[in-house]
């Protein structure tokens, strides 16, 4: 009986074959080590090592998150950056996290916490500025102390000094110990004259932080509601007013009062026709919740302002306009 033997490659081939899958796996090899078995296992290593661990807060709506994975995190160098720490990532939205979204008091994304090895709160990178931004806050954080201390005697050696409270007022928020922190940022909102821009830049902030605090981490919108609307109608001119308008709405919906939303979004539109950023909110707003009684209204609204916008607002807008549309009901 003849048995028919499979060619043997050469070992040409197979090296070739080996370097052809070198790319692959170096690919599969970059980016951060994530530590697998949470946070809590995390700063238990973290104890026994001596370790700082950083904690990135995350979704999958996040578009500043995903720049940051793609330009930081998912490359070889912030591999490389973070090879002396325990590194978890948090689904924000994952409800078995909400704790943790609770005790590091989240405000926004993206968020990532360093705890040192005692579990300390060390520093807290928010928002993604550029890879370069990013990796300077991190160098940082990798040796900071903690902070509060000296935010301590800085508020005591100035206590007429408004930057020195809104500093220890937000730390404190985040560092849970949120009844102290809340009553430095309420101050802030009766310190200086009307006239004093800094005093209403701080009182504007320590508005945008209040209202974040009670809308994102402790899910109150019945009370954030007030916090941006004062932002909102207070601070017109602060970086926070546009985005408070649509946060005063977002908490009137949740509870409930869709068009109490829906008018303040309509009023802020037709009173600024100019402000592209104000049209587009009340077309997501009419979009989001399905309020088919004023789809006409609010397409028409950006239908027109689409005509005389930049082309460079032209893709934002037509993806509100194409949601209107599709929300419109068919004609039998």
């Amino acid at each position: 009986m003849c048995t028919i033997r499979q060619p043997i490659p050469s070992l040409l081939a197979v090296a070739a074959g080996l370097l052809l899958a070198l790319p692959a796996c170096a690919a599969s090899n970059a980016g951060i080590d994530w530590h697998g078995a949470g946070l809590d296992n995390a700063l238990q290593q973290a104890a026994k090592n001596n370790k700082r661990i950083l904690v990135k807060f995350t979704a999958d709506w996040c578009s500043s998150c995903k720049k940051l994975d793609k330009e930081v995190m998912s490359t070889a160098e912030g591999k490389k950056r973070t090879a002396d720490m325990i590194a978890v990532k948090v689904d924000f939205d994952a409800p078995a996290n909400r704790r943790l979204v609770e005790r590091y008091v989240v405000l926004g994304l993206p968020t990532v916490v360093v705890l040192d090895g005692k579990g300390t709160q060390v520093a807290r990178i928010m928002g993604f500025d550029g890879k370069a931004d990013w990796l300077a806050k991190l160098k940082a954080a990798k040796t900071a102390g903690d902070p509060l201390p000296a935010l301590r005697k800085a508020r005591l050696d100035r206590p007429e000094d408004g930057d020195a409270t809104l500093a220890l007022g937000r730390a404190l928020l985040v560092r849970g110990r949120a009844k102290e922190g809340e009553r430095m940022l309420e101050g802030l909102l009766w310190q200086g004259k009307e006239s004093d821009a800094r005093s209403q830049a701080r009182a504007a902030e320590a508005l945008f932080t209040l209202g974040r605090y009670y809308h994102r981490v402790q899910r109150k919108p019945a009370t954030a509601r007030f916090i941006w609307r004062a932002l909102a109608q207070g601070h017109p001119n602060s970086p926070w007013a546009g985005g408070a308008w649509w946060w005063y709405a977002r908490a009137e919906a949740e509870i409930g009062r869709h068009a109490i939303g829906l008018k303040a979004l309509r009023g802020r539109a037709q009173r600024e026709p100019a402000n592209l950023s104000a049209a587009r909110q009340w077309g997501k707003y009419v979009v989001k919740h399905k309020l088919i009684a004023s789809q006409p209204q609010a397409f028409k609204a950006l239908t027109a302002a689409r005509a005389s916008a930049p082309e460079s607002e032209h893709a934002r807008l037509d993806k509100v306009i194409a949601g209107l549309a599709a929300l419109a009901p068919k004609v039998p």
